[in-house]
Formats: C-alpha cells, sequence, structure tokens
C-alpha cells in the first residue's frame, strides 16, 4: 500500500513522514525547495501478529505501507509533472493542512482557514482530473467514429457522464461507480476518486476548535486533527511525563497521531488484515473488506489460488486461548469455507490447495 503525504507549503507534511517513519529528514522554517521527495517503506504495527509470532516461535511479517513525501506546491498551482505522478502512484491521500499560527510564516491567502485550504485542494485535484478526463474524451470521440463498438459507446456515455460531474465541482468519490465502470477508469488513476485523509495541523490555542471540522469517514473521504510540532516535544518523553505536559498545554484528552494514523488509513480505506501461521513465518496480510476467501488466496499465492479447494478460518485470538489448530479442531473452532467466504479481519487463513 501506498500512502502519498502532500498539501500547501509549511502545512508539516515532513514532519508527520518523519513522525511515522522514523526518518530525520530536514524541517526548515524557510527551506524553498519544491522538487525534493522522501520516500520510506514501514512495517504496519500489529499486535495481534506479535502474539502469534510469539507463540508460533515463528519470525513475524509485518504488512507494508510506503509513504511518499511531496514536495512543497504553490498555493492553487498543482500543475507540477513529478507531484501529479506522487499521487497517481498512491492507493491513498494524505492532505496536511496549516492550522497553527506563525508570525514568521505567512500564509499565501494572509489568515489561517484549514476549511478554505481544504476546499481549495480538493478543487485542484478535480480540475486534474478534467483535464484528463476532457483528454480521453476527445480520443473516445474520434474512435467512435472510426470504430463502431458497443464498448467504445458505452465508455465514450460514462466520460461524458464524469466530465458533467466534475464540472459540477464534485469529486470522483461521491460518483458512485458500478463494478463494470470501475474497471473501465482503473488505469486513469483519477485523484479526486482515491481515498483521502485531511490532516489539520494545529496547535495548543486552534486544536478544540478544528476538531470541530473532524469528520467520520463519508464517501472515502475523513478529516483529522493534530499538533504536529507539539506531538513530536511529547513523543521524546518517558510515559510518565507526558500527560503532565499534555495538561500543561491544555491538550488533556489528545489523540496522538502517530498511534491512530494506520488505523485510521485503514478504516477509510475499508482494509483489514488476515493472518497466515506457518513453519517458517508468521505474516499479515492486507486485504479489501469483503475479500472473499479465494481472493485472499490470490493474495498469497498465484498458484495457491488456482488450485484453492477449502480455507481453513479460525480467529486469532480464539486460536490462542484454545492453544493451536488441533485443540480448535476439537473445540469445532476451526472451520472449513469455501471460495466464496467473506474474509474477516483477524481471522487466521490457511488454504488447501491441489499443487
Amino acid at each position: 500500500m501506498i500512502l502519498t503525504i502532500f498539501g500547501y507549503p509549511k502545512s508539516g507534511k515532513t514532519l508527520l513522514f518523519n513522525m511515522l517513519t522514523g526518518k530525520k529528514e530536514d524541517i526548515s522554517k524557510f527551506s524553498t525547495s519544491t522538487h525534493e521527495f522522501h520516500k520510506a517503506v514501514i512495517d504496519v504495527p500489529d499486535d495481534r501478529l506479535k502474539q502469534l509470532a510469539d507463540f508460533h516461535k515463528t519470525p513475524p511479517v509485518y504488512a507494508k505501507i510506503e509513504f511518499l513525501d511531496t514536495g512543497a506546491i504553490a498555493f492553487r498551482d498543482s500543475k507540477d509533472t513529478t507531484f501529479i505522478d506522487l499521487l497517481r502512484r498512491a492507493d491513498g491521500l494524505v492532505h496536511m493542512v496549516r492550522g497553527f499560527e506563525d508570525p514568521e510564516l505567512l500564509h499565501p491567502e494572509g489568515a489561517i482557514d484549514p476549511l478554505r485550504d481544504t476546499r481549495a485542494m480538493e478543487d485542484e485535484l478535480i480540475t486534474l482530473d478534467f483535464i484528463t478526463v476532457e483528454k480521453r474524451l476527445e480520443k473516445l470521440q474520434l474512435d467512435n467514429i472510426k470504430i463502431k463498438s458497443k464498448e467504445l459507446a458505452e465508455e465514450l456515455e460514462l466520460f461524458k457522464r464524469i466530465k458533467t460531474f466534475l464540472e459540477e465541482g464534485k469529486p470522483l468519490r461521491e460518483f458512485g461507480f458500478a463494478p463494470k465502470e470501475e474497471l473501465l477508469i482503473r488505469g486513469f488513476k483519477l485523484l479526486s476518486l482515491k481515498p483521502l485523509l485531511n490532516i489539520i495541523n494545529g496547535d495548543e490555542n486552534t486544536y478544540e476548535k478544528y476538531l470541530k471540522l473532524a469528520k467520520t469517514s463519508e464517501n472515502n473521504r475523513e478529516t483529522l486533527v493534530f499538533c504536529g510540532k507539539i506531538e513530536t516535544e511529547l513523543l521524546e518523553l518517558a510515559d510518565e511525563d507526558r500527560q503532565v505536559f499534555q495538561e500543561e498545554y491544555g491538550l488533556k484528552d489528545y489523540q496522538y497521531m502517530r498511534d491512530n494514523f494506520i488505523k485510521a488509513c485503514y478504516k477509510l480505506m475499508d482494509l483489514i488484515s488476515f493472518f497466515t501461521v506457518g513453519s517458517d513465518e508468521t505474516r499479515a496480510w492486507t486485504i479489501n473488506n469483503n475479500t472473499t476467501a479465494y481472493d485472499a488466496a490470490g493474495k498469497i499465492h498465484s498458484d495457491i489460488q488456482q488450485g484453492f479447494i477449502r480455507a481453513e478460518v479460525m480467529n486469532w485470538k480464539e486460536f490462542l486461548e484454545m492453544g493451536g489448530f488441533s485443540q480448535a479442531k476439537e473445540k469445532g473452532l476451526l472451520r472449513l469455507e469455501g471460495k466464496e467466504y467473506i474474509v474477516k479481519d483477524g481471522e487466521i487463513v490457511h488454504i488447501r490447495f491441489n499443487k
């Protein structure tokens, strides 16, 4: 999974990148670099996997997230091809929004206004998609004249509807594509269709105010609030000192972005994890919610999917409580499921297949 962190200058993109990845990329208040970007691949923390690996005495293999931290872009000007490419690579977009005051760092629009900046960036994504869709429409219209086919005609009508939708200023997350339509547009990597997490980077004076802008996930979009500079400082303290300083900052009930970020991304992108337990490793796999056992088998290996016979399935916690597969089978907790079984979060899945 790839997540791209982007936003306007001095919003805290690299600070978040460093916090999530353990990197120490330079953060300069007055840096003017616009083309440099950073990349890191990290393990997805999962205590369930660690417990399973400890029980089985095999090394844990965590799921991975690749983070891309884009360079700064000018306000309302996202035409840079490198920047667009980093967005297109992503499975999900993380938009950093400035919500903190700093007299030394003037905002291009003057006042700090996260809601305005969030809407402005959404407009930019919509505009970039409009350009892509318009180019595709021009080609489809020409092809439709030369070649008469049902498939071309259907794609042409779809892109006409998409163009109209974008002209109304709506992100494609709200379009409601049918499964067949999703296949038609998949290769275009439309940006306003990607899951979007807006993170407002506030301070002790604005945190409570901006919490009112935070929203639960809707149409693959969510807004969270954190205090980047303060959280970085707090995370350097011992646990017993952290709560004391939190209260001094007036952030008694502060939710740490470092601890909640990946969980929020999994929820936003409708992802879950299942586990495989073997003699050589214990591994976590990331799949979309509502994935069948057959498709989950393909995540492990295409040969396993092709030779699929049955899936042995059980909950990870019950596995530990029973003391292994044999004991769970005796208690009737190890189930045999077919291809169409929907894998649940936290299940151990063992695929029986023809070799």
